[in-house]
C-alpha cells in the first residue's frame, strides 16, 4: 500500500493564481525589453539564451534560495527543502527533492522529476513552504518593481497583453496581490489517498 499526499487549492484561490500568473509571466518578459535596460539583469539575474529550441533561462540566487525564469514557468529552489516548479499555463505546483538546478534547461522535459503528488507528508510541507516563498518572492519583485520603474511602467508592459488580469488602475496592487496569495496558501490542507 502507498499513500499519497497533496496540497488542496481552493476554486477560487485557483481562479485568482492561474491568470495572476501568466500575466506575471508577460511582465517579467516586457522587463527584459525595458527601455531602461534588462530589469532582471538589474534585479540579479544571469541569462543563459536558448541555443535552437527552447526558452531563455534567467536565474539568480537569493540568500541561497535559486530562482529560475523561463517563458514557460517558475523555479523556486531551497537547500534542505527541495524546489517547486510551476508552469504557466497550469498553475499547479510541483515539488522536486532537488533544490538547485546545476546545469542549464531551456525545455521543462529537462527539469528533474516533478510531482504534485509527493510521498510523504514532510514532502508536502516542505512543498507548502516552497510555495509560500515563492509566492512571497513574487510580491517582493513587483514591489520593487513599482518602487525604482513606477507605476507608469507596469500599465505601459501590460498594455498589449490581451489576457489582463489587473486592471490599470489597480497595478500598484500587484505586490498585495501575490502577498494575499502567500497568506492564503499558510492555510492551504494537505490531502492524502492511500491505494
Amino acid at each position: 500500500m502507498k499513500t499519497h499526499y497533496w496540497l488542496n487549492y481552493p476554486a477560487d484561490y485557483t481562479k485568482q493564481l492561474k491568470p495572476l500568473l501568466h500575466q506575471q509571466m508577460w511582465l517579467f518578459g516586457q522587463d527584459i525589453l525595458c527601455p531602461d535596460g534588462n530589469l532582471l539583469y538589474q534585479y540579479n539575474f544571469t541569462h543563459n539564451p536558448a541555443l535552437e529550441q527552447g526558452s531563455s533561462m534567467y536565474s539568480c540566487s537569493n540568500e541561497g534560495d535559486q530562482i529560475v525564469l523561463w517563458g514557460w514557468g517558475v523555479w523556486f529552489g531551497r537547500p534542505e527543502l527541495g524546489a517547486v516548479f510551476v508552469n504557466r499555463y497550469k498553475a499547479l505546483p510541483c515539488f522536486t527533492a532537488v533544490p538547485t538546478l546545476s546545469e542549464t534547461v531551456h525545455r521543462q522535459a529537462g527539469l528533474p522529476h516533478l510531482t504534485h503528488r509527493v510521498t510523504s507528508e514532510t514532502q508536502a510541507q516542505a512543498m507548502c513552504q516552497l510555495w509560500i516563498e515563492l509566492l512571497k518572492w513574487l510580491a517582493a519583485y513587483e514591489a520593487w518593481v513599482l518602487e525604482r520603474y513606477g507605476v507608469a511602467w507596469r500599465q505601459a508592459a501590460l498594455k498589449s497583453f490581451p489576457h489582463v488580469f489587473t486592471p490599470a488602475e489597480d497595478i500598484d496592487q500587484l505586490p498585495n496581490l501575490w502577498q494575499s496569495l502567500a497568506e492564503q496558501s499558510q492555510a492551504l490542507t494537505i490531502k492524502s489517498f492511500t491505494s
